[in-house]
């Protein structure tokens, strides 16, 4: 394609833009959707099919070179591949992004390479499975807990976290499109390939936390893609090997696996991605398998009932769809590489995801013949080249939308770009989201004797035992952080695999015999594991009956699939982690922060297994029972969704007392109390943080009722108080209180003061529950106290007392007229004349109130005619007259009324 065509088309629209902004903010510029059908009008047919194709370039080798290696670097055969066929996009695997810088460089010579082609010259859509959990690929990214484990917290905050960790680093990268979340929902315990990539069985929250992951993603600028449609969490085979049946009807799979696509096409998800499953209930049309000769059903992938049937039609999506991988043996085992990309593109899918596979420039031919097979097709009109517009107008649609086209004005440097990766791909904030959301995932499902948390004594004896070596750097990092950041004391542990042995060795019974705490991580990925003679099954249960017989419990972490829990009964506790990724043991010392990305669900399981963290998850998905021939009974369960052990690092009640009402500006006592500590998680500091409703409050004294207990410090700001206290003379607090006077301000204090949250925890951040039903406060106005005195008239002579008849009361008080005091008194009863007498009264609290009373003194009486000879009609008022005031207001008003009647009656 012509570069200065898209140059000046792409200049006209912004110029159009420019010219249509209105003062209203509405703009009226072309939307991307007719630039879109623009750009695509003037390719060339070869250039549209381009667009739809994505291969990988995982492996490369190089003309001259002995064998394949992984590609880090750009190279000019791979560039010479993107130029010729103006592919769409590009997928990059764990071979291709080591680490931060490598991939920067790698990422930014591709869309180099696609925007200076010398006939298109449209950026790519470099893409990526970073699904977080068991799926990723960058090298040193974040890795984050994966799926299973955002269900099981049931945090739609953890789960945006968790899109927004993997959109922003992948941003920083130059990667646009994510091909996550799965939104399979796994409702099948044997599925061998989803597991712990799904969310849930339950496909509500699957759509729920789905939907939050996919916001976090494109908040960040990168698109998402769902998968696997229509839904490949009710499968026994694995895609990648076989090609799965789900004979499931329409309305069935309306009330299950559609569901969370549903709820992700109504949050914008940006592409779908097919499954290659085969749904012969929906899809009745057959192909001839060139595997065996079988008719089998058209796939999901190559099904125009599934793909332009339920996904176009019925659920109304008009993103861009792309397969799973085509070269995966549900696909290549059964239909030849060209066929399978022309029904693709027939069945209505935007891109051909991985249609062949390329090492070399030998294989390069294996796409020419793709690309010739799909011109061919639509020179005869079996694919209309309305449909192959289509598509490539999709695909151009998303990289206007998602800024992709923007890539050429970027005027940073590369090394700009590289510097700002750093800061973004395994930063601090990432791997602190990355860390709370693997601990909220944390799911105990058994605790026997209540052993959890464990709270080992400096120097104790920690067995550490895993089935594979990669997993022992975890739990060493794990522990090894603890005890850096004090949540643990300074103990010592030992490590331990199992990997592949069915014999507990006389070196393990020896380590198991100094140990004083054992933990011991189980991993299956299907119930063949759990047959009594494997060894994933056979090594935990001696360890556990050899524990046993030398009197010491067994903490179980489950690792893989969750169903593990089904056995594995002589456990003392048993506790999930939704993961089994490991981490480079070279990064496992505690205290520092690794480079390279590690699973974070083992150092999760140890955080809550040690109390560092509240156990708070719970299950996202049904446990069966295990039957008599060792399968999973679907018809039963072990443990059923939704059920969690939680509140074990709790070390005990705490309340806080306040009186219900006090008057304002007045002092009142709040009193914290610790109450049910256990011995064993008794400690020497705690810190008590109070929350209220209100700035206005003043801390005047905070005591302990203990002389064990000394006050460190307070610090109320902002309605925040802060108390840190400590046990003296090598004691530790238990069931202790704790009084605070404040003082209520008066100028700024709301009706209710009001306890809005408290918590309480040790060194260890182990926690307290609190209870805060007795935690509010009504203001009751402080009424000044009132005086009972009436003015009086007396006659000169009279004696006069001034507390006679005279009364006081308060509303809290009651009567208090014994405090009454005169302030003044100028009564002089041997002359007529006007006095006053002024009094006092102050209540309980020193509320004062004054009243002055007036005394009248009158001359005696001689008893003459007071009227002075006027006639008693002298004193009636005048009702005759009329003011020359009011008569002239009387006859306006009249006149007015008038002009008003006449104007009515025309």
């Amino acid at each position: 394609m012509n570069k200065k065509k898209i140059s000046l088309l792409l200049a006209a629209t912004m110029i159009t833009t420019s010219l249509f902004t209105l003062p209203s903010n509405r703009t009226y510029a072309m939307d991307s959707k007719t630039q879109a059908k623009e750009i695509v009008s003037k390719m060339t047919l070869d250039e549209k099919i381009g667009q739809m194709i994505m291969p990988d370039f995982r492996q490369w080798k190089a003309q001259g070179e002995s064998a394949v290696q992984d590609v880090t670097v750009m190279n000019s055969e791979i560039a010479e591949i993107v130029d010729k066929y103006d592919l769409g996009g590009v997928i990059l695997f764990a071979n291709n992004v080591k680490d931060t810088e490598q991939t920067v460089r790698l990422v930014n010579d591709y869309q180099q390479v696609a925007i200076n082609d010398k006939d298109g010259n449209l950026p790519l859509l470099l893409t990526i499975d970073q699904e977080g959990g068991v799926v990723t690929r960058l090298g040193t990214g974040t890795n984050l807990p994966g799926n299973m484990a955002i269900g099981a917290t049931r945090s739609e905050d953890d789960a945006y976290d968790s899109g927004y960790v993997i959109g922003r680093e992948l941003k920083s990268l130059g990667i646009n499109v994510d091909f996550a979340p799965t939104v399979d929902v796994n409702n099948n315990p044997n599925n061998p390939v989803i597991h712990l990539r799904s969310i849930s069985s339950n496909p509500d929250l699957v759509g729920r936390l789905g939907s939050k992951i996919i916001e976090g993603i494109q908040g960040q600028g990168v698109s998402a893609a769902a998968k696997h449609f229509p839904g490949h969490g009710d499968t026994a085979t694995d895609s990648h090997y076989g090609l799965p049946v789900v004979n499931k009807s329409i309305e069935e799979l309306r009330n299950m696996e559609l569901k969370p696509f549903k709820a992700a096409i109504d949050k914008g998800v940006d592409m779908i991605m097919t499954a290659h499953i085969q749904f012969p209930q929906v899809e009745k049309d057959t192909y001839v398998s060139k595997k065996d000769g079988q008719q089998i059903a058209f796939p999901a992938t190559l099904s125009d009932d599934i793909v332009t049937g339920i996904l176009r039609k019925e659920l109304s999506y008009d993103g861009v769809v792309v397969t799973d991988a085509l070269n995966m043996q549900a696909i290549s085992d059964n239909f030849g590489e060209s066929e399978a990309v022309k029904l693709t593109f027939k069945a209505g899918v935007d891109i051909a995801l991985m249609p062949t596979i390329l090492r070399s420039k030998a294989d390069v031919v294996k796409l020419e013949n793709i690309i010739n097979e799909v011109k061919a097709a639509v020179g005869t009109g079996e694919i209309p080249l309305e449909r192959i517009d289509q598509s490539a107008e999709r695909v151009v649609k998303l990289k206007i939308d998602r800024g992709i086209m923007e890539v050429k004005n970027d005027t940073r440097t590369l090394e700009e770009k590289i510097n700002n990766a750093k800061t973004v791909v395994g930063s601090k904030e990432n791997r602190d989201i990355e860390r709370r959301v693997a601990a909220n995932a944390i799911t105990v499902v058994k605790n026997e004797n209540n052993i959890l948390p464990l709270n080992p004594k400096e120097g104790d004896n920690i067995l550490l035992l895993a089935p594979y070596d990669n997993e022992l750097p975890g739990m060493k990092f794990g522990i090894t952080r603890l005890i850096s950041e004090g949540k643990i004391n300074d103990v010592n542990y030992d490590l331990v695999s199992y990997n592949k042995k069915t014999i507990l060795d006389d070196a393990t019974k020896a380590k198991i015999d100094l140990a004083d705490e054992i933990v011991i991580l189980s991993e299956i990925s299907s119930s063949a594991h759990l047959a009594a003679t494997h060894w994933l099954t056979k090594y935990p249960t001696e360890v556990f009956e050899y524990a046993k017989i030398k009197g010491k419990s067994v903490i179980l972490g489950s690792l893989g699939h969750p169903y593990d829990v089904t056995g594995r009964d002589g456990a003392a506790a048993k506790v999930i982690a939704y993961g089994y990724k490991g981490m480079d043991p070279t990064e496992a010392d505690g205290g520092l922060s690794p480079i390279k990305a590690f699973g974070p669900n083992i150092p999760a399981i140890m955080d809550v297994i040690f109390g560092a963290h509240e156990a708070t998850g719970i299950l996202p998905v049904d446990v069966p029972n295990l039957a008599a021939d060792g399968k999973y009974d679907l018809t039963s369960n072990k443990y059923n969704f939704g059920y969690g052990i939680t509140n074990l690092t709790s070390l005990g009640t705490t309340s806080v007392e306040m009186p219900t009402s006090i008057k304002e500006g007045k002092d009142f006592i709040a009193k914290v109390k610790l109450n049910d500590v256990p011995e064993h998680l008794q400690s020497k500091t705690y810190s008590a943080t109070i929350n209220f409703n209100t700035n206005a409050l003043e801390v005047l004294e905070v005591k302990s009722n203990s002389e064990n207990v000394k006050i460190l410090n307070n610090k109320i700001e902002n309605g925040k108080l802060i108390i840190d206290v400590e046990a003296l003379n090598d004691k530790v607090i238990s069931n202790e209180s704790f009084e605070i006077k404040f003082k209520a301000k008066t100028e700024s204090i709301s009706e209710v003061i009001k306890v809005e949250n408290l918590s309480v925890k040790d060194n260890k951040d182990r926690i307290f529950i609190a209870s805060l039903s007795e935690a509010a406060i009504q203001l009751i106005e402080d009424k000044a106290p009132s005086i009972i005195a009436e003015d009086k008239t007396l006659t000169v002579g009279d004696k006069f007392d001034p507390m006679k008849d005279v009364k006081a009361s308060d509303e809290e008080d009651g009567d208090i007229s014994s405090n009454i005091k005169v302030k003044e008194n100028n009564v002089d009863t041997t002359k007529a004349g006007e006095y006053k007498v002024v009094y006092s009264v102050e209540d309980s609290n020193k509320n004062i109130t004054e009243k002055i009373v007036k005394i009248t003194v009158k001359a005696k009486s001689d008893n003459t005619d007071n009227n002075n000879g006027k006639g008693n009609n002298d004193n009636l008022p005048e009702t005759g007259g009329a003011s020359p005031v009011g008569t002239v207001i009387l006859g306006s008003i009249m006149a007015i009324a008038g002009i008003a009647l006449r104007k009515f009656k025309k």
